[in-house]
């Protein structure tokens, strides 16, 4: 594995971000959802940086980026990932987003478009957060958003754990959940509950029909929604392809099996 060079990028005066960039050649860009840091790609960094430059960053308030009050909603960092892009001087690059990183992505779509990008690979998350109808490819109706944030304002700890144990379709192995976890809570309280209530709020369905065909797309999508995912492709974006595998965590439990459905995406749009 070629070696990894860590650096701090000042996004704005006084706010650095933690980044790593290992490999060389087309760059992709790997994006952590939801509290989670550059470590939990490390599977994939180790296989895709024989041929890619392959990068990764802690976005503001995770990690070992920069705390702060400022810009903590996805608009601001939809502003971050592209500046991250622009400072790294990255050509065409591939966008990896898991989770919530997939919404980073969609706010830089939302403001910049689609050039400059060669592709995106988005890992399970719906462009639309709440559940319409009954079926709807969707991440929860809304109480089930209410009852998280009432989790996390009431039990931190407790809450932030069981989300990460239901990541895994198997039994989550005790230290590799105790790891995450712990990669988890480097998110202070105040910004996973302003990040959980911004991003349970969006729906990027027309971003999703806007940008149809403008590029390649893939979809990684947990198995339990895989029928729903290809619904809605089917209907809004039906250029982009959809590959249901495992559950939220797949490319750390599943790693060979997602890198391979990766490798065979990039290699199918030669990029």
């Amino acid at each position: 594995m070629p070696e990894t060079k860590s650096t701090y990028l000042e996004i704005e005066p006084g706010l650095d971000l933690y980044i790593e960039e290992t490999g060389e050649g087309r760059p992709l860009v790997f994006i952590p959802g939801w509290t989670m840091t550059t470590e939990v790609f490390a599977k994939q960094v180790a296989h895709f940086s024989k041929a890619y430059r392959v990068i990764t960053y802690d976005p503001r308030c995770h990690g070992r980026s920069g705390k702060t009050l400022r810009g903590v909603n996805y608009p601001q960092h939809g502003r971050d990932l592209a500046t991250v892009i622009r400072r790294l001087e990255l050509e065409e690059p591939v966008l990896v987003p898991w989770s919530y990183g997939c919404t980073k992505v969609w706010e830089l779509i939302r403001q910049n478009g689609t050039d400059g990008l060669a592709g995106v690979v988005w890992i399970d998350l719906s462009p639309q957060q709440i559940e319409r109808a009954t079926g709807d490819w969707a991440e929860g109706v809304i109480d089930d958003v209410l009852g998280m944030q009432r989790d996390l304002t009431d039990q931190y700890r407790a809450a932030t754990r069981a989300f990460c144990e239901a990541m895994w379709q198997g039994d989550a192995p005790p230290e590799e959940l105790d790891w995450v976890v712990s990669e988890s809570l480097k998110t202070p309280q105040y910004a996973a509950l302003l990040m959980t209530a911004d991003g349970m709020t969006r729906d990027e369905t027309d971003l999703a029909i806007a940008t149809d065909g403008a590029v390649p797309m893939l979809h990684v999508v947990h198995e339990d929604k895989g029928l729903a995912a290809q619904a809605f492709a089917d209907r809004h974006c039906p250029s982009a392809k959809v590959v249901p595998l495992g559950y939220h965590f797949m490319f750390w439990e599943f790693a060979d099996r997602f890198n391979a459905v990766v490798d065979s995406f990039l290699k199918e749009h030669k990029l």
